[in-house]
């Protein structure tokens, strides 16, 4: 599943390193509130979103080489560790999962539990609306199909780019990561998101460049969530959101 080309490192080291800098960048948490971002700040910074543009450009060139070598490396193995990785980014999955968290945060009542399971959903729910238009816009052909990188088609079905589980698995990482405040879940929650990056290239679903994008639209959908939604209310008689524009 790890191809031994340099770009795969690349692309791992943006997903797993790059990202939760950024997301370090957090605020002091206030129960069923996010302190408000100052309006000059952007969702994402020069350096990031060089690094995005040089490591996407070179995906682009890279994404035959990187897909031959990781389909060599396939094994059983491979596909058993992908089947977790791929949960992460699973709606079928994502829903229960978070619904249980925030019964949990109910049960317990945290009010901070249940805020960020709200936000992480929102995050999620905005990055596969953005892959999904996206997807069909674009029109570029899966790799297990037989299609080559460059066969755009755009509205013709055609779902490849961008890779919609890893767009689903960074919002909520990153929505979750921005509301922790002892390091080290960072590196849990983007590294599992990156598990799921790698897994849709170890199946054939996805090309590298595919990945790429889709772990930066998860990344700033949840940034965007996280400064547009205000305090959440949440009261015996239902959940009360609002969202600034």
């Amino acid at each position: 599943m790890l191809a031994r080309g340099s770009f795969v490192i690349a692309t791992l080291a943006f997903h797993a390193t790059v990202l939760p800098l950024s997301a370090r960048a957090q605020t002091d948490y206030v129960p069923s509130a996010v302190t408000p971002v100052p309006a000059s700040s952007s969702l994402i910074s020069r350096q990031t979103a060089m690094i995005a543009g040089f490591l996407f450009a070179g995906a682009l060139m890279a994404d035959p080489e990187v897909r031959e070598e990781t389909q060599e490396q396939r094994t059983a193995a491979t596909n058993s560790i992908a089947m977790a990785g791929n949960s992460f980014g699973t709606w079928s999955i994502l829903i229960p999962a978070l619904s249980a968290t925030y019964l949990a945060g109910q049960v317990a009542g945290s009010g901070e539990i249940k805020g960020t399971v709200l936000r992480a959903g929102a995050a999620a729910a905005l990055a596969t609306a953005v892959t999904t238009g996206l997807k069909y816009t674009v029109g570029r052909s899966r790799p297990d199909v037989g299609g080559g990188n460059f066969e755009f088609r755009p509205f013709s079905g055609a779902a490849s780019f961008p890779s919609g589980h890893t767009a689903a698995a960074f919002a909520i990482a990153t929505a979750v990561a921005d509301q922790t405040h002892d390091g080290w879940s960072d590196y849990v929650l983007y590294g599992a998101a990156s598990l799921t990056a790698i897994s849709r290239i170890n199946d054939n679903r996805h090309w590298a460049s595919d990945v790429l994008i889709g772990g930066l639209v998860g990344h700033l959908s949840a940034k965007w969530i996280g400064r547009k939604m205000g305090p959440v209310q949440v009261a015996p008689t239902g959940v009360s959101v609002n969202l600034k524009f």
